[in-house]
């Protein structure tokens, strides 16, 4: 009677092992299939992306096209002038201006974009239309301040000339 039991037991898991193998077999199968879809869908969607902006890169040359096309593209156009608003306004709450060429972040006062290299405009909201600022205007520490620069700025340039000396004088010393 223990025999029976002990193979009844036996037959149940091989046959409840051989069905959950299958099982997991048929899991691993389907995850793989699922998998390839995401894989797909995720290039169609580039695909579709790369299409879309070639055709707006297409509307801002001017060449025409057909009118959903065109709206299309005239969103777009008013969505990317809303995202540059609020990046600039975003800067402002965190002194920061937009650089023109990149639209990377550049502290207010940069004159240079540090990512690009492109010359900032000058900010003229701080003063009025025709308003000419004196250095007698200004209080004691702007003007301690501007020295201060001006000292550094002049600092650089004889550490860069220096700099280059040094270098000049090495490769007259390796060329001998």
């Amino acid at each position: 009677m223990f025999e029976d039991v002990l193979s009844k037991l036996k037959k149940n898991f091989g046959e409840t092992a051989e069905v959950i193998g299958k099982k997991t077999e048929n899991f691993v199968e389907i995850q793989k299939l699922k998998s390839q879809i995401h894989t797909a869908n995720h290039e169609i969607a580039q695909n579709y992306e790369e299409m879309g902006e070639m055709i707006y890169r297409r509307y801002q040359q001017g060449e025409t096209l057909d009118a959903e096309l065109t709206a299309i593209c005239e969103d777009i156009t008013e969505l990317k002038a809303e995202v540059a608003s609020c990046k600039d306004e975003i800067g402002q709450y965190r002194g920061e201006s937009t650089c023109p060429e990149c639209g990377a972040s550049v502290p207010a006062n940069a004159a240079f974009c540090m990512k690009c290299g492109a010359p900032m405009p000058v900010c003229e909201a701080e003063f009025a239309e025709g308003e000419v600022v004196n250095p007698s205007d200004a209080d004691e520490d702007e003007v301690k301040a501007a020295k201060e620069v001006a000292e550094e700025k002049a600092g650089e340039d004889d550490f860069e000339e220096e700099s280059s000396e040094e270098a000049d004088s090495e490769e007259t010393k390796t060329e001998e």
